[in-house]
């Protein structure tokens, strides 16, 4: 399989045009903030961390039990780590914290910032608050990632917050195109129509199902020797039960 590889399917190319967007928005008249939400399984993560990786944007995962201050010190030494600054203390109080990340941030105004699983923040108005203070204060890109009702989520928490946000996509099931298209992409072996259209059916878009049933088809494919595989190669199979 191979890794790393963002196909262009319809999300990824309208996730993609958010950035663009927010990229080329007036920057002294617009903050650049976004959100992508949608159900799970559908790439969303996948998308954030291999856009991160290929363009050297700033990939930011929020977990359960981070706090406004550990925020700031994660974001500092993404930023640290960026633009390749010297070695220096990630200890101190929060708002000193934060404000070196916004000085590094002014300093480097095209940075693009990916905050995946923002619904962990709705509950938490401080650390809500500061990533508000990035867009407001900075001409940074902000994407927020979250769930499929992130976008009511974050009305119910800050009506401004949510004014701030200057472009939404949500996230949707891959189509039978889209399932061809990652198959051809990340699959080391080459798939028959009547297999993809399987996989399409199988897992009704989910980028995750469609994964484990590729890497199962690669198991078989190795272990027959064969250089494209149809649906009853994979059928056959006593382990498919399991990736499907």
């Amino acid at each position: 399989m191979r890794e790393h590889v963002l196909a262009e399917t319809a999300n990824v190319i309208s996730a993609k045009k958010c950035i663009a967007y927010l990229q080329q928005r007036p920057k002294t008249e617009m903050v650049g903030m976004g959100l992508l939400h949608g159900a799970p399984g559908l790439g969303k993560t996948r998308f954030a961390r291999r856009l991160a990786y290929y363009n050297d944007y700033i990939y930011l995962r929020l977990e359960a039990s981070m706090t406004a201050k550990s925020f700031a010190q994660q974001l500092l030494r993404l930023l640290h780590y960026r633009y390749a600054l010297d070695n220096a203390s990630f200890h101190g109080s929060t708002n000193k914290l934060f404000r070196r990340c916004i000085s590094i941030l002014q300093s480097n105004p095209d940075a693009v910032i990916i905050i995946d699983e923002i619904d962990y923040a709705f509950t938490q108005p401080v650390l809500l608050g500061s990533i508000r203070d990035i867009v407001d204060e900075t001409i940074a890109v902000v994407v927020l990632v979250g769930m499929k009702d992130a976008r009511e989520k974050l009305l119910r928490a800050n009506s401004h917050y949510f004014d701030r946000c200057n472009y939404f996509y949500e996230f949707k099931r891959l189509s039978r195109l889209d399932v061809e298209l990652v198959c051809k992409e990340i699959s080391e072996v080459k798939m028959k129509p009547d297999l993809l259209t399987y996989i399409h059916k199988t897992t009704r878009g989910n980028i995750r199902q469609i994964i484990k049933i590729i890497e199962a088809v690669e198991k078989v494919s190795a272990r027959e020797q064969l250089s494209i595989a149809a649906l009853n190669d994979l059928l056959g199979d006593k382990g498919t039960t399991d990736a499907t």
